[in-house]
């Protein structure tokens, strides 16, 4: 475990992670006019390589968020434990500095975000209703991953230059 994971967190730690939600929050609503194009696994994977397990909160304060701006729904139920487990998968990989290694990371995750969601409607309506979720979605999917991983393979060095910059003060 790193530094970040040990200590409790400053004032200004907490103070940088309430911006990346509020940047999570703002990613996503500029661009929700196209389906699937957001910047929060992006922004996820940069928390997490920075401040480790401490990203949990403002990825399930996200996770609020959606649910208090678009209202309950299976969709954004699946998000109080989808994000949080983005964090928790790419934490052992948080040294990693490779941008095609996010790049593929984050791809993989949105190409299997419907599957995911899908396990919500498997528990609430049978595996009938989670195949017709998933497979419906597909095309969703296939959009999600590939402006992930295409996002996260052009923003991830330069944000992690700029994060490392921040946090040393130059």
């Amino acid at each position: 475990m790193k530094d970040t994971d040990k200590k409790k967190i400053s004032t200004g730690e907490l103070a940088q992670l309430a911006l990346f939600c509020a940047l999570m929050i703002a990613g996503k609503e500029v661009l929700r006019s196209i389906p699937n194009v957001h910047p929060v696994t992006l922004l996820i994977i940069i928390c997490a390589s920075v401040y480790g397990r401490n990203a949990l909160y403002p990825v399930f304060i996200f996770s609020v968020a959606e649910i208090a701006i678009y209202g309950f729904g299976l969709w954004n139920i699946s998000y109080l434990w989808i994000w949080p487990l983005q964090v928790l998968t790419a934490l052992p990989f948080r040294s990693e500095r490779s941008p095609v290694f996010w790049g593929c990371f984050a791809a993989l995750h949105g190409f299997a975000f419907g599957a995911l969601c899908s396990v919500v409607t498997l528990i609430v309506s049978g595996p009938k209703a989670a195949l017709a979720f998933w497979l419906a979605g597909l095309s969703f999917d296939l959009i999600h991953g590939i402006s992930n991983g295409v996002m996260t393979a052009v923003l991830f060095a330069p944000l992690m230059k700029l994060m490392d910059r921040l946090k040393t003060g130059r």
